[in-house]
């Protein structure tokens, strides 16, 4: 290999990992925040030199937060966020009501010619609308603003338990004959 034995045929002790501080969350802001000024400096057409210190310093980080908590770090320097339980409320139900009657004057507007200052209005008030279902339940609203209609549930007759019993019946007959 090119390389003496150590003395004593046994390798010198690798150094220990340096001690890692601080805790994951502020990593991730740090991250996040180096992730910036990359870009940054990639925008701004810098030089070589300027960037790959830049981006030295953020895989620095990156590794920092591996050692701290064995994963990589998420992409961005933030954790995926988790999906919010929607709220179910009254008052949702109303917005996707108010939701879809401003589609329909929007549409309205649009095939009567109006013009582009009613029809922006209109538009405006519409995302608004959206953005306030959103805020509320944490999920756009469905289009056409009505929730996307259930599947129903198959119609059972009432004479279902007699009909399977002629099923079973019938298997029997069946097994008797083989």
């Amino acid at each position: 290999t090119g390389v003496d034995a150590p003395a004593g045929g046994k390798p010198a002790p690798k150094p220990a990992a340096p001690a890692v501080s601080g805790n994951a969350d502020a990593i991730l802001t740090q991250i996040g925040e180096q992730g910036n000024v990359v870009r940054n400096l990639k925008s701004q057409k810098a030089t070589k030199d300027e960037i790959k210190a830049a981006v030295d310093k953020l895989l620095a980080l990156k590794k920092q937060y591996k050692d701290l908590t064995g994963v990589d770090a998420p992409a961005g320097g933030k954790p995926a966020p988790k999906p919010a339980a929607p709220a179910v409320s009254g008052n949702a139900d109303a917005i996707l009501t108010q939701i879809g009657e401003q589609g329909t004057v929007v549409r309205n507007l649009k095939s009567q010619k109006a013009t582009k200052d009613e029809i922006k209005a209109a538009v405006d008030k519409l995302l608004a609308l959206k953005k306030q279902y959103k805020d509320l339940t944490g999920v756009d609203a469905p289009a056409g603003g009505k929730p996307a209609p259930k599947p129903a549930a198959p119609a059972v007759s009432g004479n279902a338990d007699a009909i399977l019993t002629q099923i079973g019946e019938q298997g029997n007959v069946v097994r008797n004959l083989k």
